[in-house]
């Protein structure tokens, strides 16, 4: 999400009014995303003795319900959730008004949602997923792990599972042996096969949608990969960057996969021409035709769509 973040602000005037807001989003995404991946790399430290799956980004539904768990640990002995949150600063949870709350490097004080009301619903979800399609499972548990390198946990309540990136296999460890191991307990790939046939990755809108800007207020033409500038122009059968002279015999397939992560999921010759600038209906043709997408409708009034 962070990339595409940053692939919306080059697109976007200098001045524009959202250019602030998209860059306190651009961080957070990616301070987010380099919090699950110390998580992925800590857990590559867990070893247990007994049979044992783990899946990251889980995506289910039910019915219009659809929930996106973010690590799930599945053992005969219980299954764990895992809710990684990217909160910093001094972190608070007021177990007289069930409030959830941070303070930032300034002192500022803010008021979050408590990640153990999210956490219960997840658990409470899988639960009743498993159910609807009678399966004995062991108890479902859960834990959340604060994955920012700068975070001090000041109070939290006892009973709910909480620590920190570098405790989260310890922590496993410890809610792992509160659990005995059931006689009739499925094998963990049987659970791991159900899920994964039954899963529903989340299905994010294009950005402009998204944030609700304009996609004509996008700046136009084919971008470089490498210096990023929209400063590409077509030599033959390459494109080169006018800024840093990088040649790229792929550079409109780039500006393809922009238009759909930025403007829409579908689109046609005409659309794309304006987009990337390229004025060649033959060039962008042969592009938009070989890009994978689902063709819909005659040669003249062709749409691409993106499955």
């Amino acid at each position: 999400m962070w990339e595409c973040v940053r692939l919306l602000m080059e697109r976007l005037p200098e001045r524009h009014p959202e250019q602030e807001y998209l860059k306190k989003e651009f961080h957070r995404y990616e301070a987010g995303w380099q919090g699950e991946k110390r998580l992925h790399a800590k857990m590559v430290e867990f070893h247990w003795h007994e049979p044992y799956e783990l899946l990251w980004d889980v995506g289910l539904r039910l019915g219009d319900w659809k929930v996106q768990i973010d690590g799930l640990l599945i053992t005969p002995r219980c299954l764990i959730v895992i809710s990684s949150k990217n909160i910093s600063g001094k972190i608070h949870f007021n177990g007289t008004t069930s409030e959830f709350y941070r303070f930032n490097n300034e002192g500022e004080k803010m008021v979050m949602d408590d990640p153990l009301v999210q956490l219960a619903k997840h658990t409470g979800f899988l639960e009743l997923w498993l159910e609807k399609r009678k399966v004995k499972h062991p108890p479902i548990d859960g834990v959340v792990v604060f994955t920012p390198r700068h975070c001090e946990i000041i109070a939290k309540p006892v009973g709910p599972h909480i620590c920190k990136t570098y405790q989260v296999v310890e922590k496993l460890y410890e809610i792992l042996e509160t659990h005995d191991v059931l006689a009739d307990s499925p094998k963990p790939s049987r659970i791991r096969k159900l899920i994964e046939s039954n899963l529903c990755p989340y299905k994010r809108p294009p950005l402009c949608e998204y944030y609700r800007i304009d996609p004509r207020e996008l700046k136009v033409g084919v971008k470089c990969v490498v210096c990023r500038k929209i400063a590409v122009e077509r030599l033959y059968k390459i494109w080169r960057c006018k800024a840093c002279g990088h040649c790229d015999s792929d550079a409109l397939k780039s500006t393809l996969q922009e238009y759909l992560e930025l403007v829409g999921r579908e689109v046609d010759s005409r659309e794309f021409r304006r987009f990337s600038g390229e004025e060649s209906r033959h060039t962008v043709f042969r592009v938009l035709s070989k890009s994978g997408l689902v063709k819909v409708g005659s040669t003249r009034k062709r749409t691409y769509i993106k499955k």
